[in-house]
């Protein structure tokens, strides 16, 4: 099989300062909401955990609460099907190993996906950033949220 290979565009950012040289990276979380950022951070996902010899997790947060009607939840999880379908093509294609979660997003989603990082010891998290000026790079208020409340480093993908 031939190596995944693509050039990809990304912003390191950890809040880790006491990260042991020699720490290795087993598993790798990867946030997506169905967005085209997030797919760039599943490939991005993909080719780190190919180098390093990681697992995947591909986390999706559900909307839900009392903002987010039942029928409304129902019907965002079945449209993002398909976009879940595609990730796990793109893992089966390159043989590593990908556990995929959904969860209820009771709570903010960075603190659930921060809250799921710490609880399965996830050594790296991998998300999509919102958007990129000419100038400055534009964290949306998840990634930039992730990169401060993560219990380990964040790689953002743009």
């Amino acid at each position: 099989m031939e190596p995944y290979t693509k050039k990809l565009k990304c912003l390191v950012i950890s809040n880790d300062d006491k990260m042991p040289q020699d720490r290795k990276i087993i598993k790798i979380l990867v946030a997506i909401d169905g967005s085209e950022n997030s797919m760039r951070a599943v490939d991005y996902a993909i080719k780190l955990a190919l180098a390093l010899k990681a697992d995947v997790i591909a986390l999706h947060v559900a909307p839900t609460g009392r903002d987010h009607p039942e029928e409304y939840v129902a019907k965002i999880l079945k449209q993002e099907k398909d976009y879940l379908d595609k990730i796990a093509k793109k893992f089966v294609t390159s043989e590593i190993n990908l556990d995929m979660e959904v969860i209820r997003g009771e709570s903010a989603v960075v603190d659930q996906i921060t809250d799921y990082a710490e609880k399965n010891d996830i050594d790296l998290i991998v998300i999509g950033i919102r958007s990129v000026s000419e100038f400055r790079y534009m964290l949306g208020s998840t990634a930039s949220g992730v990169v401060v409340n993560a219990p380990c480093p964040v790689l953002v993908v743009k």
